[in-house]
């Protein structure tokens, strides 16, 4: 299944996604070639931003962002950490303790996991920080400061006139772009005078992707290093250099005031990340991998303290390990593996074009995840023309396996699929969600119809919603008896930061258009090419 942003960016978004896992579990098509989900990003980097902790939930590598009640590590592991007495299943989110020691040692390497735990920023019990309810939060004034980097709300958020207006209750902004946007001028939009707006607008201006080196890690996980190619254009940097520069002048300031509030965060953090004074990528790069921080005897093997942790197996909860995200431990050890090249494949695993050469996919460039779900209780692929992997001569051949273990034929040693579930099965029933096994079809909330044909429940009960003049909403109004929907076209891209200032693009397509059937538009007296209101 290959889904575009519609699915998602709903009120329905969860259900639809929760949808379509279910009917593809219900198929046998998780762990297979050409199964599974697969999300057609709006953007390159979508996948990799998320697994290294975009999103307010999550610590990098998926694990949960801690609340203001869970007051030590002791507590978050208890907490977090799934247990099961079944010996089928391997519960691999039972070694979460090690993955979050080898966060906190990533970041402060100075202090123990158990001291450092406590810097960490925490959320307040029952309160949303996503997107919209932070712009809220801002339009009611909770905010001073916001830093749009990379970003342009005032033309892409939901409610683009209440962001606006939010954005004029800040003290200060800060823009980080290539051009100007419609955020780092707001203060020149409908309905805005400059002379009463107190927001301090600061821009930073950085050079475009091309410009710079780093990953991508796009929606099949596979990190892919890209080397820089023109020069950045004069007064312009990279992002990592905007950044690492910045904090660099923070830690001075709390470093020469000695009455600084809660220092200890600040001048403890690990911030090795350049070369020269200049942004290094590659210690990045090295540190999200993880190395050991001191000798340490595994097995039959002894890692000397600097080594990198070859993969996250190995990684522990002692402290002797750091890994700033541990999905991508293995691919920064000897070599940079995302930036391999090899075209290299085994003819069972041209069958699907596996490619396991070229770059790097987390975890452990495994390139599908759960693929033991795709053999038989002997190891035999149910798909033979299309194999995955296969247990061959006392061994697994094709792609990475999902866990060492031999087929589920053996009684002793051999394991559930599932490795990332307590149980070892596929959950067809969401844990914690109230509807199922199938998700609750609920109408947007926005629509034209006053009543749910199959429910009492006309919307999504856990839909954001929020108060105020700023949220009208046109449900069941006469006044507006069509439904409009929005797409992306060709010529430009996201919010056209970068489009728009494109000459033979602009010119491709200059401006808003409305599409509409030709008996809407007699039945509207609209012609081709007139103006038209989308109220």
């Amino acid at each position: 299944v290959l889904y575009a942003m519609g699915q998602t960016q709903h009120t329905v978004g969860v259900q639809n996604i929760r949808a379509m896992s279910i009917v593809q579990l219900l198929l046998g098509n998780i762990g297979t070639a050409g199964g599974g989900i697969n999300a057609l990003r709006g953007e390159a980097n979508v996948q990799g931003s998320t697994d290294q902790g975009l999103l307010f939930h999550i610590l990098p590598g998926y694990n949960p962002t801690p609340s203001a009640s869970v007051t030590d590590l002791k507590t978050y592991n208890e907490k977090f950490t799934p247990k099961t007495k079944d010996p089928k299943s391997a519960n691999w989110w039972g070694n979460r303790p090690k993955y979050v020691a080898s966060y906190l040692k990533a970041i402060y390497p100075g202090q123990k996991p158990e001291d450092s735990y406590k810097w960490l920023p925490k959320c307040e019990e029952g309160k949303d920080y996503s997107w919209l309810s932070l712009f809220d939060t801002m339009y009611n004034g909770g905010f001073k400061g916001f830093f749009a980097w990379g970003q342009n709300p005032a033309a892409s958020t939901a409610n683009a006139n209440k962001v606006r207006a939010a954005l004029a209750k800040l003290d200060w902004m800060v823009t980080v772009n290539i051009f100007d946007t419609e955020t780092a001028s707001f203060w020149k939009g409908p309905g805005m005078d400059p002379k009463k707006i107190k927001t301090e607008v600061f821009f930073l201006p950085c050079c475009v992707s091309i410009e710079k080196e780093g990953s991508i890690s796009n929606s099949g996980r596979w990190m892919q290093w890209r080397y820089p190619g023109p020069k950045p254009l004069d007064n312009t940097k990279p992002d990592g250099d905007l950044i690492y520069e910045l904090f660099e002048e923070i830690r001075k300031l709390y470093k020469a005031d000695k009455k600084a509030v809660y220092p200890d965060p600040i001048m403890n953090l690990n911030w090795d990340f350049a070369t020269n004074h200049a942004f290094d990528p590659h210690k990045v790069a090295k540190l999200i991998n993880g190395y050991f921080l001191a000798d340490k005897t595994i097995g039959d093997k002894t890692y000397k303290k600097g080594d990198p942790v070859p993969a996250f197996g190995l990684l522990q909860d002692d402290g002797s390990t750091c890994s700033g995200n541990w999905i991508y431990c293995g691919s920064y050890t000897d070599k940079n593996m995302a930036a391999r090249r090899d075209k290299t494949q085994t003819p069972m695993q041209e069958k699907i074009g596996l490619f396991p050469g070229w770059t790097w996919a987390w975890p452990v460039n495994r390139r599908i995840i759960y693929n033991r779900a795709s053999v038989d209780p002997q190891g035999k692929p149910y798909q033979p023309q299309k194999p995955v992997i296969e247990w061959q001569d006392g061994k697994w051949v094709g792609d990475v396996p999902d866990g060492p273990w031999p087929p589920m034929a053996d009684e002793k040693a051999g394991k559930n699929p599932f490795i990332m579930t307590s149980e070892g099965f596929a959950q067809i029933y969401g844990p914690g969600r109230n509807d199922g096994p199938l998700p609750e079809y609920y109408e947007p909330l926005e629509c034209p119809i006053p009543e749910h044909p199959f429910s009492k429940v006309l919307h999504n009960p856990t839909a954001l919603t929020f108060q105020g003049p700023t949220e009208t909403r046109a449900v069941c109004d006469p006044r507006f008896p069509f439904v409009c929907s929005t797409y992306r076209v060709t010529e430009h891209w996201q919010t056209g930061v970068m489009t728009r200032w494109t000459p033979w693009l602009l010119e491709c397509e200059p401006q808003m258009f409305v599409e509409m059937s030709p008996e809407l538009a007699k039945l509207r007296g609209i012609n081709g090419g007139d103006k038209c209101i989308v109220e």
